[in-house]
């Protein structure tokens, strides 16, 4: 468990590259795509915290422990 502040960070900075590469092709103005670059990384990181909860949840409710 003492890992996991290294992997979060990793993980944030990842998503960063991701989110950035993500509104750089797809606006095709500079301007507007450093615009909405922090709406873009957000949506990111909370929609793959939404997906390890779930993942998680699925995992508590339906994974059985012998």
């Amino acid at each position: 468990m003492k890992d996991l502040p290294i992997h979060l960070v990793l993980f944030a900075v990842v998503g960063l590259v991701i989110s950035g590469l993500s509104a750089v092709f797809a606006e095709p103005e500079d301007g507007r795509a450093l615009k909405g670059f922090p709406r873009r990384y957000l949506w990111f990181l909370g929609g793959c915290a939404v997906f390890a909860a779930v993942l998680l949840a699925a995992e508590k409710l339906l994974a059985r422990t012998y």
